[in-house]
């Protein structure tokens, strides 16, 4: 069985855009420890860093208004939701965006 019936034509924009082989996909996974393409990207892969962004996101939320505005946790936390419901509504600034109002 070949694993290219596995991965579609947009999943290479990663092997590409990071330069590495993909010839390994073409053959049996059991064999594919002995292949230079599976060690190169597995070498490359292992070396990225993950990112929750949405933990990321909530971190410079709290940053950005902690203390700015008030002091009392209570009050802070209000603030926090209500900001977050805003750039859920309103992820971007552009006028196509603000007029659509839900």
């Amino acid at each position: 069985m070949l694993m290219k019936y596995f991965y579609i034509p947009r999943s290479m924009k990663l092997f590409q855009m990071m330069d590495l082989l993909h010839d390994f996909l073409d053959v049996d996974p059991d064999v594919w420890h002995d292949r230079d393409g599976n060690k190169q990207a597995k070498e490359a892969l292992q070396s990225l860093r993950v990112v929750n962004d949405q933990a990321m996101h909530g971190f410079a939320l709290i940053q950005e208004y902690s203390g700015l505005l008030t002091k009392h946790e209570t009050q802070l936390q209000f603030l926090l939701q209500v900001v977050e419901k805003h750039r859920r509504l309103y992820p971007d600034s552009r006028k196509q965006t603000l007029t659509n109002v839900p």
